[in-house]
């Protein structure tokens, strides 16, 4: 094909950019947690060997199936094997729950049994050490309210409302704000902090495991009108761990791929075989304000093929939505394109790749490559024809697709300049407030967009926790040197929150 130059990023005013891209971080010199006092290291060493003891062998054994599952017992003959998927994690947090919660069959938990048994052995120290255990040690249903990496974090109980200022520097470096956190706080000679194990939720899981906190708390008073939340904490930690372990295995089972308009993603493409000459063709497309060349490919399975980028322009149209539109929590794969700085953004549809001899449409949905074949017949006519359709998974082709590249609809790769790069930074800057101006007018599933949201105190409370949502996942994508998505500062302007 022809080497013809591709499009250049406007430039602007040709004034160089200054960056605000988020810089990968460098790796600061992490403060680590003052180590245990002599009290508190012998008190936890000799609680661990109470409650390990030959005498609660078989309670150890039934415990251990009714934490970890049926299948974490391996039996070989008279041999038993315990198989603990992650020790670091998993071993911790059934050491506390073991030691502070279950109900051993004598109808005790360990931890009671030691304070009546070994708690006159104990010093002053360890004595107050202890009561503050016995009172503070509950795995908790936590929202992270502040995080300050090094220092500590703010967590707010679910369930209750109380406010835990801890100085845990091992979570303060990779919790993340509005993160909701199943833990144990715990106080030990003045100073809070987590022990056990805990996992993390995102905000999206989190109606989920309040929803079902929430029944097993009001069932609890029902059967026990004298109770407190502490005794629903410790009597219903396993519940709690058990509808945390279903959401994760929820989050790691693969997510249905979706287009924008909410049909089934696959990786279609159409070949065609060229009736006429290639530059006839090529001009046509160039002509066309529906397709974008952006470069000639130089590697891949169209390395020499001229690369034009199907755009929502023109006479283009996107497929119709389906009339059943699948369940949530699928992933929209979205794709914009545009010029440069200042310049208007358009959805990109698809990608065509036109070598000497052959013409191929890419598209992620069935709908789409059909879409795509009607306009290509329309513009180029007896010039082009069909030969076949192919269709794969796109998991096939991609482990998992990334979605933020999916967001960004231009081709950084191509650009080395320095100004270039910095261009690409504003357009980042500016395919972000387009998008949260076009959020602020898209309407939910009951066709409320958040600007009318905002007008209502029940609107507004909704909008809180959507805010959350955002904010996790920019937070999520700072940490890790990306631009978040959104402007939430301009979210909250806007609507006054």
């Amino acid at each position: 094909m022809s080497r013809k130059k591709k499009n250049q990023v406007s430039k602007g005013t040709g004034k160089r950019y200054t960056s605000s891209k988020p810089k990968p971080q460098t790796t600061p010199v992490r403060r680590t947690a003052p180590p245990a006092s002599y009290a508190e290291k012998t008190l936890r060493k000799r609680i661990s060997q109470f409650g390990l003891s030959q005498r609660f062998e078989d309670d150890f054994e039934r415990a251990f199936e009714q934490y970890m599952g049926p299948e974490a017992i391996r039996r070989q003959g008279d041999r038993k094997i315990l198989l603990i998927e992650d020790v670091e994690t998993e071993l911790p947090g059934f050491q506390e729950w073991f030691y502070f919660d279950h109900i051993l069959e004598s109808g005790d938990r360990i931890i009671d049994l030691f304070t009546k048994e070994e708690g006159e052995k104990l010093s002053g120290v360890q004595w107050k050490i202890l009561e503050d255990w016995l009172a503070t040690n509950r795995l908790r249903l936590l929202e992270t309210q502040a995080v300050e990496p090094g220092i500590g974090e703010t967590m707010q109980d679910l369930l209750s409302g109380e406010i835990f200022h801890l100085d845990d520097i091992s979570f303060s470096y990779h919790g993340i704000r509005w993160s909701v956190f199943l833990g144990r706080p715990l106080l030990t000679e003045g100073r809070w902090h987590f022990t056990g194990s805990g996992t993390m939720l995102n905000p999206l899981e989190k109606p989920r495991i309040l929803k079902a906190a929430k029944e097993l708390w009001v069932a609890y008073q029902e059967k026990y009108p004298q109770s407190e939340l502490s005794d629903f904490y410790r009597d219903h930690s396993l519940d709690l761990r058990h509808i945390e372990r279903e959401i994760l295995d929820e989050r790691s089972k693969p997510k249905a791929l979706l287009s924008r308009e909410g049909h089934p993603a696959v990786s279609a493409r159409a070949e065609f075989i060229l009736n006429n000459d290639p530059l006839e063709v090529e001009d046509l497309l160039d002509e066309a304000e529906e397709f974008e060349f952006v470069g000639e490919q130089e590697e891949g399975e169209f390395s020499g093929c001229l690369h034009y980028i199907w755009l929502l322009r023109g006479s283009s149209s996107m497929p119709e939505a389906p009339e059943d539109l699948p369940p949530s929590g699928g992933l929209i794969l979205s794709g914009s394109w545009t010029a440069g700085p200042g310049e208007p953004d358009y959805y990109t549809l698809g990608d065509l790749y036109l070598s000497e001899e052959e013409l191929t449409l890419v598209c992620i949905s069935r709908e789409r490559l059909e879409a795509g074949k009607h306009l290509l017949n329309h513009f180029l006519g007896t010039r082009i024809n069909h030969q076949h359709d192919q269709y794969s998974d796109l998991r096939e082709l991609n482990d998992e697709p990334d979605m933020e590249d999916q967001d960004v609809g231009f081709h950084e790769e191509d650009w080395e300049d320095e100004d270039e790069i910095a261009a690409i930074e504003t357009i980042r800057e500016e395919m972000a407030e387009r998008l949260t101006m076009r959020w602020l007018d898209t309407p939910d599933a009951n066709g409320v967009t958040p600007r009318q949201a905002a007008q209502t105190s029940e609107g507004r409370e909704k909008l809180q926790e959507n805010l959350k949502v955002l904010d996790f996942f920019g937070d999520q994508a700072l940490k890790s040197g990306k631009m978040p998505p959104m402007r939430l500062d301009l979210i909250r302007r806007v609507l006054g929150l």
